[in-house]
């Protein structure tokens, strides 16, 4: 459990935090000479740390986190701190996605509820800053950014902060068109030709989504229209590497890292096209 003082910082971070999401759309719209994307972070500080030192020594100008930043992990207090003081200093190139982690009734499930000492008041406030967060971004008009998913071929102008079960829960799937999903029942699954459809009426070339968890940390679907990220490595003792994707002139690069047994660090372990 975090000292008072660790949770009594935190709890000061979430009104100007509030603040800035209440005025972003739930698309926001991104230039970027390099962007880096990261995917699910579960209150794993040290690969939080990790790619923010990545982000700098890449020169990123824009960071886009595709949500999934608490919860499961044993820091999350300290990821979601870092993270706004992150926002609140850089608003326009820190880009927050809420994940389906970022909802009071997972944080109560899977961890944050506890880490903050059942404090139903923080929780409340905390609840109140994540119904702020914007549902997906574009980058450079050309590539969508979301936690989960998409429901169907919808416009951009559909979608909203009220509205964003499927696009935090929904998965890709070998099958066509919408199916039911094994998270349960209201969850669904998009098959490629949804995909097609949704990027074609939105003039886009590539979806890059979270929320699965991943052996390498990447997983490219539907003939390299849709990467799937996932930036934990070891998740819940599974022993699988994290990946991060960075996003220049055009061309997208994924990187791979995991932790280095010998320096006792995380370190890179490969980056391709």
């Amino acid at each position: 459990m975090p000292a008072f003082t660790t949770l009594e910082r935190f709890a000061e971070l979430l009104a100007p935090a509030y603040e800035i999401f209440k005025k972003e759309r739930a698309v926001v719209s991104v230039d970027s000479q390099c962007a880096i994307l990261i995917g699910d972070i579960h209150g794993n500080l040290k690969a939080l740390e990790f790619l923010l030192k990545i982000r700098q020594s890449l020169a990123c100008d824009t960071a886009v986190l595709l949500g999934d930043y608490v919860d499961r992990g044993t820091d999350s207090i300290s990821v979601l701190s870092e993270l706004l003081k992150l926002k609140i200093a850089e608003p326009e190139n820190i880009i927050l996605l809420k994940g389906n982690h970022e909802t009071w009734e997972m944080n109560i499930r899977y961890g944050f509820y506890q880490e903050i000492d059942l404090n139903e008041e923080l929780l409340a406030s905390t609840s109140k800053v994540f119904n702020e967060l914007p549902v997906a971004a574009v980058i450079n008009s050309d590539v969508f950014c979301v936690h989960g998913g998409i429901p169907g071929p919808v416009n951009l102008s559909d979608i909203s902060k009220e509205e964003s079960f499927e696009y935090l829960w929904n998965d890709p799937s070998p099958e066509y068109g919408m199916t039911s999903s094994t998270r349960g029942i209201h969850p669904k699954c998009f098959g490629k030709d949804v995909l097609f459809d949704f990027l074609q009426k939105n003039g886009l070339s590539l979806m890059v989504r979270g929320h699965s968890a991943l052996k390498n940390g990447y997983k490219w679907w539907f003939k390299g229209k849709l990467l799937s990220l996932f930036s934990t490595p070891d998740y819940c003792g599974c022993h699988n590497n994290g990946a991060f994707a960075t996003f220049e002139n055009g061309n997208i690069n994924i990187h791979v890292f995991g932790f280095d047994t010998y320096n006792r660090q995380y370190s890179l372990l490969s980056t391709f096209t």
